[in-house]
């Protein structure tokens, strides 16, 4: 099963405030990411000892978005920690295209 972590997040994501995430992905990886698919959502990286928090369930194909682009509303699916669209373009970088991907917290780990 696939892992996204959310190191930043977490906490948006457990509090049911975070349903997007933006990832700077290899078009390949990305592509094997699908609508309908359950995630792992850990609160940081598996490899530097994360630990599972979640499952998520994808809610739309990921897609491609310019950085410039992220608008306020974005910006609160993203879990509303930089308070707008344009502090998040800035804080992430507006000239570069990420994948967009959008879930639904399904279940939390107890």
């Amino acid at each position: 099963m696939k892992i996204i972590s959310f190191a930043w997040t977490t906490q948006a994501l457990l509090e049911g405030k975070k349903t997007v995430t933006r990832r700077d992905w290899d078009d390949k990886y990305a592509k094997t990411f699908h609508k309908g698919d359950v995630v792992q959502a850990y609160n940081k990286s598996a490899r530097v000892g994360g630990k599972r928090i979640a499952y998520i369930k994808l809610t739309s194909e990921p897609y491609l978005q310019w950085l410039h682009d992220v608008t306020d509303e974005d910006e609160k699916k993203e879990g509303g920690l930089w308070g707008s669209g344009k502090a998040y373009q800035e804080a992430m970088g507006n000239d570069r295209k990420v994948w967009v991907i959008e879930f639904e917290l399904i279940k939390q780990m107890p």
